[in-house]
């Protein structure tokens, strides 16, 4: 029968420290499992869920289609779809290149077409989601305003938002004053980036910019449209931000299916 030697540091012939004793216990019941019940699927434990190697393998698995995010099918650059808190949701934000396979008419610089589509209006986002469920004969949709409480709440501050470009957390008066040196920069929305170009949310696949990059649009309670995560134009609190993100940072993601019972 194999041996197996496990070094816990620091210990004597008794362990100790909790971590260590969950380990040992951990370690016997796979044992059980292996020896006992045939059940046990090894797993690599040296690889932590949380660590930086985790979350590349994870970024691995994203659907690119000629450098573009998303899957080419039915003619048309699609977005990703992963499941996350329950939902079938856009690992992204809709992309440029993507909202561009709707509306021809939609210019954006050579080398953006990663970005998230901008300066989009609630009644754009509501006829890409209609075009995009009859072209591909799927259901996709707006998320509706309750139902992704879960899904943006999950969002961290360390994402494209205000406080990244200032360097610091600021308050409403600082964010009125940041605004103002913002508006010297060439572009409507100069402070976006690439999809993803943030950490990632999620253990077995990874959805981004929950949090920051464009806010989003949603269907609220009344059905009109409603602004929800974060943006990078404002800052992370929203109880300090007191303000909507501005029409360059608004853009929306796809939910495919239809509303749960």
């Amino acid at each position: 029968m194999p041996v197996k030697f496990i070094l816990f540091p620091g210990e004597a012939h008794g362990i100790r420290k909790l971590a260590h004793q969950r380990r040992k216990m951990e370690e016997d019941f796979v044992w059980f499992d292996m020896y006992l019940f045939g059940t046990h699927e090894p797993e690599n434990e040296a690889l932590k869920d949380d660590s930086p190697l985790a979350e590349a393998l994870k970024r691995a698995e994203i659907e690119r289609s000629e450098g573009r995010y998303g899957r080419a099918e039915y003619g048309t650059l699609l977005p990703e779809i992963v499941e996350y808190k329950g939902l079938e949701i856009g690992r992204f934000e809709v992309t440029r290149a993507q909202y561009g396979e709707f509306d021809r008419s939609y210019a954006y610089e050579q080398g953006t077409e990663n970005h998230p589509a901008s300066g989009i209006t609630f009644g754009a986002a509501t006829a890409y989601v209609e075009w995009l469920s009859d072209h591909t004969g799927e259901t996709y949709r707006l998320g509706t305003a309750d139902e992704l409480k879960a899904v943006y709440g999950s969002a961290r501050g360390n994402e494209n938002t205000l406080d990244y470009w200032a360097g610091y957390s600021p308050n409403p008066d600082d964010a009125a004053r940041l605004a103002e040196r913002i508006a010297e920069l060439p572009g409507s929305a100069p402070l976006l980036k690439e999809v993803g170009s943030f950490e990632g949310r999620g253990e077995d696949v990874l959805v981004f910019d929950l949090g920051g990059n464009v806010a989003e649009w949603v269907v609220g309670a009344d059905g009109e449209g409603e602004l929800m995560g974060g943006s990078a134009d404002l800052p992370a609190d929203g109880k300090t931000r007191g303000a909507v993100a501005a029409e360059g940072y608004r853009g929306f993601r796809v939910v495919r299916g239809g509303l749960s019972q």
